[in-house]
């Protein structure tokens, strides 16, 4: 393990029967850990899925074939991939003067050239061979009109790789087919406007043939147009995969000047032309960055074309930033990665609107941490989806950023028996080494400490189920730093049939009172709520829950010291079936989180939240989105003594705002279902929510994401800032 983050040594108590304890690692799948060298953003392998062989200009060769087989006239061929030509008519008896392969110049007929061409079996369908030989024709002919080779002493040359495949040993008698195709279409030219055409040709177009100026740079030509073509699907060269370690892939660029970056951090797919291929991708690494051409890129890194794409990742991470103020505000993301490397970039916001980052596009398989400053106040969320470790455990999850970094961190929840993962996400900003000491609570009072230094600006993972003896342990953590530092948790499960993840930023401070707006146990909604008591003494506790109808149920529980408490909301009397919003007050400062287990209209999932310490008139939510198969609700709590008048602003990306009002009796909880609301059924949005009396306000989504199912949690922030930090991140596999 490097120096970075090393485990400098064990607590003073260890524990029997409990022994809490945990792993540094770099990536969720063992990615290499970085190297003296510098930080390595990447880690495991990429892969290319790609389309097509050759540079796909005008005939895709594959498709004529398919075509042919399928028995469409070699006229509509041709047709089909030259846009508005016609035909006409030369003599084959026309002499040319021919590069052999022997490198002696010859002269042949045209009708004797074409016959020695090898271009195409002649095992191929007839209506294939007369396209073919049609266009080797024209293309014989436009070389002559350019004076292709005129200054050597040629009109053609034998090589397909600058002109056509041309034979000279072949005796025509061994190609009856071809012969009588060449005779079939004889002195037959595709031309446009009255002149030949430059009658490009190649293997196989990948579904899509490409422009002159996608291909080869310069001037495009009207016939030679990109088309869309389904004829070439069952060619072995119409899909393709490469796959290379993340070393490889940066040891390929670094060794050609254009691409060289130093340390790989990424790249970005910047443009692409009509046919879908890579106009210009952008790499970036310690050396800083470079946007170079995708024939370029796909030729170094040794891809069989430009028409490619990056493999989708098992997890897929969003930056969302809202911009509630009335002028434009200018954001710095600093993506950070594991063992201290950096990546920054430049963003623009609207005046009351949201702009979305996909991390994705700019970091691929690493752990990454980010922190966003701006120049005004700004709100700042991070969503995750993902399919944890390829396991079926598929889900997504959101959190809201930290505005600051913080020397102490605390967690209620923690657990890693049955089917669960727990990870701890530590990231330090500052420019100084940090040292970390985690203690791990069981549920009797048993503690474990554990140290770590984290190197300066850098993200460090602690995955608790990889150490000895935490096969089934459940407990609370309280981090302490020398250093500002941020925390989060990820925890990753299987519970009664739901299967996914979710998400928490730690709490900055014990409290005596927390709230939460959010609550449910009908159907298929399991709540439980975690209690963690760092302090020595026990927490004589009351939870107040508040239902829809202004009724409440209180419960009272007592949570030893330096232990955490659970309580599962769907075993309590009168709560079996209902949704409602809690308060949770202690005679001892404590933390307390809320976790929820669903099945909603058939999607499984889990979701978390941390409880908020104090209610406010103003609550912002970044986040929001209500296409496709996304519900967004807002869930208010009113935990005061009078009515609340409320009104909800919804921000959309385009900057169009739709308003909501309503109205919460005292002690109650309210639901907004924003897919109900009009101008909001297919949009992304931020949320304001302003109240004239103090108010508790989440955000809970429940989406299908590509083939990812389940739901996220998120508490609201009552305030912007011009500083946000998040912990948790990966976009690897």
């Amino acid at each position: 393990m490097p120096e970075e983050t090393r485990r400098e040594g064990r607590g003073r108590k260890a524990l029997a029967a409990f022994m809490v304890v945990a792993v540094l690692v770099t990536a969720l799948l063992g990615a290499p850990f970085p190297s003296d060298e510098g930080a390595s953003a990447g880690g495991g392998s990429v892969t290319f899925i790609g389309h097509g062989r050759g540079h796909g200009v005008g005939l895709c060769m594959a498709g004529v074939y398919y075509r042919a087989m399928r028995g469409e006239e070699y006229h509509d061929i041709i047709r089909a991939y030259y846009t508005g030509v016609d035909f006409s008519r030369v003599s084959d008896d026309m002499p040319i003067r021919v590069l052999c392969r022997d490198n002696v110049i010859r002269k042949y007929t045209l009708r004797e050239y074409l016959y020695r061409l090898q271009e195409e079996p002649d095992s191929w369908p007839t209506q294939g061979l007369r396209v073919t030989m049609v266009a080797a024709r024209t293309y014989v002919l436009s070389c002559k009109d350019r004076d292709k080779h005129t200054k050597d002493g040629y009109d053609i040359c034998p090589y397909g790789s600058c002109c056509q495949a041309f034979v000279e040993t072949i005796d025509p008698k061994t190609r009856p087919n071809t012969v009588a195709a060449v005779n079939a279409t004889a002195g037959e030219i595709i031309t446009y406007g009255g002149e030949p055409i430059v009658a490009a040709y190649s293997s196989c177009c990948g579904g899509y043939t490409a422009s002159m100026e996608e291909a080869w740079g310069g001037s495009n030509l009207p016939y030679l147009s990109p088309v869309y073509d389904d004829a070439c699907a069952s060619d072995e060269d119409h899909d393709w995969k490469v796959t290379m370690s993340w070393e490889e892939l940066q040891a390929k660029l670094n060794s050609h000047a254009d691409t060289a970056v130093g340390t790989l951090y990424g790249f970005e797919v910047v443009s692409r032309w009509t046919s879908g291929r890579v106009n210009r991708i952008r790499v970036d690494g310690s050396d800083g960055s470079r946007t170079v051409k995708g024939t370029l890129f796909a030729s170094v890194v040794g891809l069989q074309t430009h028409f490619f794409f990056l493999n989708s990742q098992n997890f897929d991470e969003y930056l969302l930033i809202q911009n509630p103020g009335e002028e434009t505000v200018l954001c710095t993301v600093t993506y950070m990665f594991p063992g201290g490397g950096t990546m920054q970039e430049e963003c623009e916001v609207g005046p009351r609107s949201r702009h979305t980052i996909c991390v994705n596009d700019r970091i691929q398989n690493s752990d990454v941490s980010v922190k966003v400053r701006s120049d005004r106040p700004v709100v700042a969320e991070r969503a995750m989806y993902f399919d944890f470790l390829g396991s079926g455990r598929k889900g997504g999850h959101a959190c809201m950023g930290s505005n600051q970094p913080r020397t102490e961190w605390h967690f209620a929840e923690g657990y890693t028996g049955g089917d669960f993962d727990t990870f701890y996400l530590v990231q330090n900003p500052d420019d100084r080494e940090a040292r970390l000491t985690v203690s791990f609570m069981g549920n009797a009072g048993e503690v474990d400490e554990l140290y770590y230094t984290l190197a300066p600006h850098s993200r460090t993972t602690i995955w608790m189920n990889l150490e000895p003896g935490l096969d089934c342990g459940e407990f609370c953590v309280k981090m302490e730093s020398d250093l500002p530092v941020v925390a989060e948790r990820a925890v990753y499960f299987g519970y009664k049939g739901a299967r996914g993840g979710t998400v928490a930023e730690g709490a900055s401070a014990t409290g005596l009172t927390w709230y939460f707006a959010e609550g449910y146990t009908a159907g298929d909604f399991d709540t439980w709520v975690l209690l963690a008591n760092p302090d020595e003494k026990e927490a004589e506790v009351t939870l107040e829950f508040m239902l829809p109808d202004a009724t409440t149920r209180k419960i009272d529980i007592v949570v030893p010291g330096r232990s955490r408490g659970t309580v599962h909301v769907d075993d309590l009397p009168g709560l079996e079936q209902t949704e409602f919003s809690l308060r949770v007050q202690s005679d001892t400062p404590i933390v307390a989180e809320r976790a929820m287990y669903f099945i909603y209209e058939g999607r499984g999932g889990g979701h978390d939240a941390l409880g908020v310490s104090q209610t406010s008139r103003r609550w912002y939510f970044a986040e929001g989105y209500t296409a496709a198969y996304f519900d967004t609700y807002i869930l208010l709590q009113n935990p005061g003594p009078d009515q609340a008048a409320v009104t909800l602003t919804f921000m959309r990306d385009d900057g169009e705002e739709v308003t909501k009002r309503a109205v919460i009796e005292p002690h109650a909880r309210y639901t907004v279902h924003v897919d109900d609301l009009q101008g909001l059924e297919e949009a992304e949005f931020s949320t304001l929510v302003e109240s004239d009396k103090p108010l508790v306000a989440e955000r809970a989504m429940y989406f299908v994401y590509r083939n990812r199912d389940g739901g996220s949690c998120s508490q609201g922030t009552i305030s912007p800032s011009e500083e946000w930090y998040f912990a948790e991140g990966y976009t690897g596999s």
